[in-house]
């Protein structure tokens, strides 16, 4: 069978002449390097060959296909998956997934699975919980995590969940019981109107209760509770946090150990988690925001006017220097729809469209960004390159060397200078060199 990417090639060879094979850019584009191959004709299909792997887009988002090392993944839209965690193995562990209607595969334990909703079945590592099994849905239905387990009739109304030291019952929305033992027993009468808790935490142990929309009270031994018209105002004192809401959105106040927050909203708000690991902060929400957090190994800081402006700044986390003085990753910012500019260590560019108004996203770097970039200028080993209106005009200089050049419409008029050589091209033809 022939080769997908060739016979794609030889559609454009007969759409567009034999010059499609030396790159019909934006639509066409082949590729050759060491680490790989990349293969487009946009926007319908592409490949991309790695060392580990290889990655084919059709019509993306329509469809796509991974594979990785042994794995193998595929997806159309966000309906249809499919995951082969073990391609090469007898028996691999494997989805197939048409959401929400359609599951089958086979789990980590070996085990299969097959489910058409909302008709019954089972299905495995879903939705956080290694099981469920339902028939006529929401008629019966059985969930497991662990060794927690979970019946339902006529779900959410009727629940009974029993597992180690966990006991949950309710009949929704009048009764209602959840115990953790040795934590706490919270009960809920004609939710939301009645609900109450005790709580046996060691050293802060205390009840709560809040009838809504009135009003509510909690009283634990290390902090204490009012609410007023819940859940508009709040107001806790303790040495684990203090927290107001006066009234909630619009004024909220929390400090603890691993928060500090403040909103004025939605005119202004910042929330400091884990000692600064995570900053953020947004003026008339959810226009203008500045991001901050820090991973194991660098920093990321972001700012964005949405939609129109998002820039983004990696450093390495240095902890023996200053964090002014971090190295900088990675650079970029993006002024949509017109324009965007990136720097990544030695290497940097400059385009014009940018019509995806957040942030690219590999896919669309491979399908679709070409066909909207009307200018282009990139800056690698010394080497800098214009393209506009794709391949109408090109040009390259490259100082350390002396050389220069440039072509218009691939080589309709053309010019190159290296050192003391000079050569001239006129309708694709070559005139001379000197």
């Amino acid at each position: 069978m022939m080769r997908t990417d060739f016979i794609l090639s030889l559609m454009v060879a007969v759409l567009c002449g034999t010059a499609a094979f030396g790159g019909v850019y934006p639509v066409y584009e082949h590729v050759q390097t060491d680490e790989g191959s990349f293969f487009a004709v946009r926007p319908f299909y592409s490949k991309t060959v790695g060392e580990e792997g290889q990655v084919q887009d059709f019509l993306w988002p329509l469809y796509s296909r991974k594979e990785f090392k042994n794995e193998q993944t595929s997806r159309a839209l966000t309906f249809w998956w499919t995951h082969n965690f073990a391609a090469d193995a007898e028996s691999p562990r494997d989805r197939n997934w048409l959401l929400p209607f359609y599951f089958q595969g086979r789990d980590k334990n070996d085990e299969s699975y097959f489910a058409l909703f909302p008709l019954g079945g089972t299905i495995h590592e879903f939705f956080g919980r290694d099981t469920i099994s339902f028939v006529l849905f929401p008629i019966f239905g059985k969930s497991q995590i662990n060794e927690v387990k979970t019946t339902s009739v006529l779900w959410p109304i009727y629940s009974h969940t029993r597992g180690d030291g966990i006991q949950r019952d309710r009949v929704f929305p009048i009764i209602g019981k959840s115990v953790l033992e040795g934590k706490y027993e919270k009960r809920f009468v004609l939710w939301p109107f009645w609900t109450s808790a005790e709580y046996f935490y060691p050293g802060d142990s205390g009840t709560s209760w809040i009838l809504f929309p009135i009003c509510g009270r909690g009283n634990l031994k290390k902090e204490s509770t009012w609410w007023v018209i819940p859940p508009f105002f709040r107001f806790t004192h303790g040495e684990r946090q203090d927290r107001i809401f006066c009234p909630w959105p619009f004024f909220q106040k929390v400090k603890s150990e691993s928060l500090d927050k403040l909103y004025v909203w939605p005119l202004w708000g910042r929330k400091q988690i884990g000692d600064g690991m995570v900053d953020r902060t947004f003026v008339l929400w959810p226009l203008l925001w500045s991001d901050k957090f820090q991973q194991a190994h660098q920093a990321v800081s972001r700012k964005k006017a949405l939609p129109f402006f998002y820039f983004e700044e990696k450093r390495l986390r240095e902890t023996d220097r200053p964090e002014e003085e971090w190295t900088v990753v990675s650079k970029g910012w993006k002024i949509w729809p017109l324009m965007s500019w990136q720097r990544t260590g030695d290497l940097s560019r400059f385009r014009m469209l940018e019509l995806w108004p957040i942030s690219n996203v590999a896919p669309l770097e491979r399908n679709w960004t070409p066909l909207w970039t009307l200018y282009k200028r990139t800056h690698a080993d010394g080497v800098t390159k214009k393209d506009i209106l794709w391949f109408a005009w090109h040009s390259e200089k490259e100082p350390d060397t002396n050389r220069s050049e440039w072509s218009l419409l691939k080589g309709l008029l053309a010019y190159r200078n290296e050192g003391d050589a000079t050569s001239v091209r006129v309708l694709w033809f070559k005139l001379g060199e000197e």
